[in-house]
C-alpha cells in the first residue's frame, strides 16, 4: 500500500501536462481498499437512488451500502429519509421489498415502526423501567437530494452535499436534470476495481477506440473538453459533431453549446453520471473486493411518454457500451496483476485530465 499512497502524495504536486498513471498496486491492494471503504464509503456522499422510485408519501425501497442495510422512505411530500433497515430489539432486517406504507413490520417479533422510525408497538412489552417506547426508533442517516438524486452519508461527517457541488449545479442547471424520470435500471457485478470503473467513466480517450461503433459517432474522442474540478466533484464536456441531429425533447433553457453536448460528471467515491439535453444515465458504484464491483445503472429520460422504439433505442445503446467497457475493464484487471506494469504519461486533460481530478480526490480525502 505504500507505493500507493507515495504515489496519492505525488499527484497533488503534477498538472495535467506531468500527470502519470498509478502503480498497479492502487488497484490490486486489499489494504488500501479497506481504507477506501472507511475514509470514502462511509465518510463522503454516496447515491442511492432517483426521487421518481418513492413519488408518493409512504413509499420506499430497500438498499444495502457497505453492509449496512438502509430504507429510503417518503416521509411526506417534502421529505425523503433514509433510515436503519434493522429492528431495534434483535436486529432482523425489516423489509426486502419496495412498496407504499405506513407501518415497516419486524417479520420476526412484530416490532412496528411508522415511517418516520419512529417505534409504534413492541407487543407484550410494558411498564420496563429500563425501556421507553418514545424515544425507541430506527437510526437516521444524513441524506440529501441533488438533481433529482438520492444520497446518504453513512457516519455523518461529511460536508453538506450541495456546498461541495454549487459549480457542478451552475454548469447543468438548464439541463432541469431533477425532472428527468426513470425508465430503465439494471444491476451486476463486474470484474474490475471501482477506481477502474470510475476512471473509465470518466475520460474521454477511449471513446474513439473501445466504443467506434457505438459512441464514436455521436461523442469522439478529438472534441472532449475538460473542465475545472471543484470540491466534490469533476467532469468533461463530451461534445457531439455539428451534423449530429438533435435527439429527443430538451428543456427549453438550454443554450445551442448545451444541446450539443453531454456534461459527464463524477460525484466521488460512488456516483458517475452523464448528462445531455433528452436524458441523464448514470451509474452508482460499490465495491465488493480489489477485483469486483457493484454497478447499479439507469438512465432517466426528459420525455417521460418517450415512444417504445425510442426507448428500446436508447436503452440498447447504453447496455451496449456498457458491455464494450465490461470486457476491456476485465482486460485491464488481469493485466494490473502483471508482474511487468509500469506507470506511464497521462493524455493531456481534454481527454484524461479527469484521471488526475480523482487521483487529487482521493489523495485529499485518504492522506
Amino acid at each position: 500500500m505504500q507505493k500507493s499512497i507515495e504515489a496519492l502524495r505525488h499527484s497533488l504536486t503534477l498538472d495535467y501536462d506531468s500527470a502519470r498513471s498509478m502503480p498497479a498496486e492502487f488497484y490490486t491492494s486489499e489494504k488500501l481498499l479497506e481504507v477506501e471503504k472507511d475514509k470514502l464509503f462511509t465518510s463522503q456522499w454516496l447515491c442511492l437512488g432517483r426521487i421518481q422510485q418513492i413519488p408518493k408519501p409512504g413509499d420506499y425501497y430497500a438498499t444495502e451500502v457497505m453492509g449496512e442495510p438502509l430504507i429510503v422512505v417518503r416521509t411526506n411530500m417534502q421529505t425523503i429519509s433514509v433510515l436503519s433497515n434493522v429492528c431495534r430489539h434483535r436486529g432482523s432486517i425489516l423489509v426486502r421489498d419496495s412498496g407504499n406504507t405506513d407501518t415497516f413490520t419486524c417479520p420476526y417479533h412484530s416490532w412496528s415502526y411508522n415511517i418516520d422510525g419512529s417505534l409504534r408497538r413492541a407487543p407484550l412489552i410494558i411498564d420496563r423501567p429500563d425501556f421507553e417506547p418514545k424515544k425507541c426508533r430506527l437510526p437516521a442517516f444524513s441524506s440529501e437530494v441533488w438533481g433529482g438524486f438520492i444520497y446518504v452519508n453513512l457516519d455523518g461527517t461529511a460536508p453538506t452535499l450541495a456546498s461541495q457541488l454549487e459549480g457542478l449545479s451552475n454548469l447543468i442547471k438548464n439541463y432541469h436534470m431533477s425532472d428527468m424520470v426513470e425508465l430503465h435500471s439494471e444491476e451486476s457485478t463486474w470484474d474490475t476495481n471501482w477506481k477502474c470503473l470510475t476512471e473509465n467513466f470518466m475520460e474521454g480517450y477511449h471513446l474513439s477506440t473501445v466504443h467506434r461503433k457505438t459512441l464514436h459517432p455521436i461523442t469522439p474522442t478529438h472534441l472532449c473538453e475538460h473542465f475545472p474540478a471543484g470540491q466534490g466533484y469533476f467532469g468533461y464536456f463530451s461534445v457531439f459533431p455539428d451534423d449530429l441531429p438533435q435527439r429527443g425533447k430538451f428543456h427549453p433553457d438550454l443554450t445551442t453549446k448545451e444541446r450539443q453536448r453531454s456534461v459527464m460528471f463524477a460525484i466521488p467515491p460512488g456516483h458517475v453520471a452523464g448528462v445531455a439535453g433528452h436524458k441523464v444515465t448514470y451509474l452508482y458504484i460499490q465495491p465488493d473486493t480489489v477485483d469486483t464491483v457493484r454497478v447499479k445503472r439507469g438512465i432517466a429520460f426528459a420525455d417521460p411518454a418517450i415512444s417504445n422504439d425510442s426507448l428500446e433505442n436508447a436503452v440498447d445503446l447504453f447496455e451496449q457500451t456498457m458491455a464494450e467497457d465490461k470486457i476491456q475493464l476485465a482486460n485491464l484487471r488481469q493485466g494490473l496483476h502483471s508482474r511487468s506494469v509500469t506507470t506511464a504519461p497521462l493524455a493531456p486533460a481534454n481527454f484524461e485530465g479527469n484521471v488526475l481530478d480523482f487521483y487529487q480526490y482521493l489523495a485529499r480525502h485518504i492522506l
